[in-house]
């Protein structure tokens, strides 16, 4: 048996459909599991002991090129999904559910298509067979693991199964060591920032946090970031007293786990890198103020999130109307008390 898993994108999102390879694996130990993803992402499923191939779909790729080049980027695009035909799969899974991933199930040839019931943007037009998903709020991962009971897949477990090479493993110590971290010491992880405004905390606040972090707990602390995030990070650290790492930017995706694979405690936003602190066990502490934790907050029963007490919280707005209100009400001691928690648990 041939099955295709279609989960495209985002970062979060990717590692919230993993549990899914692992639990089709156990499903059928003999089927060929192929995935497709878009580059972003695609450090997340490299090397995952469940997955047989992986495709990249250069969608980011093909809208560059279509503005200038519209008639070359179609044929490249058709040319993609022959050659995607040609695997002859069996089932095509798509737990993204939008146009584009249901489009995707659709164009690769496959005899069986499923998605969710619910799908967006009108996804459901390219299934064959359509799961219903419970009417209650689930988080994201049971979500997915739900469309998975379409090909008959059910998860005993959830594992997330991202493997770092050891390559990537050492390039981890390497970068530890040029920062003299102390082994000895506590090492807690913050990353500040996510792709939308609504969903960020204030700069002196996580400066007030990361001193007194340092300060009360003798912990090495490392920032962590996209290499956008590199100059707001160092903004943040321009405010404290202590001295911090900044690792924002200096990493890919299989070293960022590798870091917080060594972390003792992660502490952020509702962002991929949240998520992926998750995914390699890690304990989490989330700020989670314009979207939902029960659906998108992190997985488990070994972390904790700190919620806005806004009435306007969970609107789903990436740019806040009311001065992202809802944030402002977590303050620096909601923060700490809950790091208290977990480190007392360590």
């Amino acid at each position: 048996m041939k099955i295709l898993l279609i989960r495209l994108s985002a970062i979060g999102d990717v590692i919230h459909a993993l549990p899914v390879a692992r639990a089709t694996r156990e499903r059928y130990p003999e089927a060929e599991i192929t995935w497709i993803v878009e580059d972003k992402a695609k450090d997340l499923v490299i090397g995952n002991p469940n997955i047989d191939n992986i495709i990249i779909l250069p969608k980011e790729e093909w809208k560059k090129e279509f503005k200038t080049k519209k008639w070359a980027t179609l044929k490249k695009a058709r040319s993609f999904f022959k050659e995607l035909q040609k695997k002859e799969f069996d089932i095509a899974l798509d737990v993204h559910g939008l146009f584009k991933s249901g489009l995707t199930a659709y164009l690769s040839g496959a005899k069986k298509k499923i998605g969710p019931a619910k799908g967006r943007e009108g996804s459901t037009l390219f299934y064959d067979h359509k799961v219903e998903l419970p009417t209650e709020e689930i988080h994201q991962i049971d979500r997915n693991l739900q469309i998975a009971k379409g090909v008959d897949v059910k998860a005993e477990t959830v594992s997330f199964d991202i493997t770092l090479s050891e390559e990537e493993r050492k390039k981890v110590d390497q970068l530890l060591k040029g920062l003299a971290i102390n082994d000895s010491k506590l090492l807690i992880t913050i990353n500040p920032y996510t792709s939308w405004s609504s969903k960020n905390w204030l700069n002196q606040r996580w400066a007030k946090v990361a001193d007194k972090l340092i300060k009360d707990f003798n912990c090495e602390l490392i920032f962590t970031g996209s290499p956008a995030d590199r100059a707001g990070v160092g903004e943040i650290i321009d405010l404290m007293e202590e001295d911090p790492y900044n690792l924002a930017g200096r990493t890919n995706l299989k070293e960022l786990a590798g870091v917080y694979d060594r972390a003792d405690l992660f502490i952020g936003c509702d962002t991929g890198p949240m998520h992926l602190a998750v995914a390699m066990a890690t304990p989490v502490i989330a700020l989670f103020g314009p979207t939902n934790p029960l659906t998108h907050g992190p997985y488990g029963d070994n972390n904790i999130v700190v919620k806005g007490t806004e009435e306007c919280r969970c609107c789903w707005k990436r740019v806040c109307k009311h001065n992202n209100e809802c944030m402002k009400s977590i303050s620096v001691d909601d923060l700490i008390d809950n790091v208290e928690l977990i480190i007392d648990n360590l």
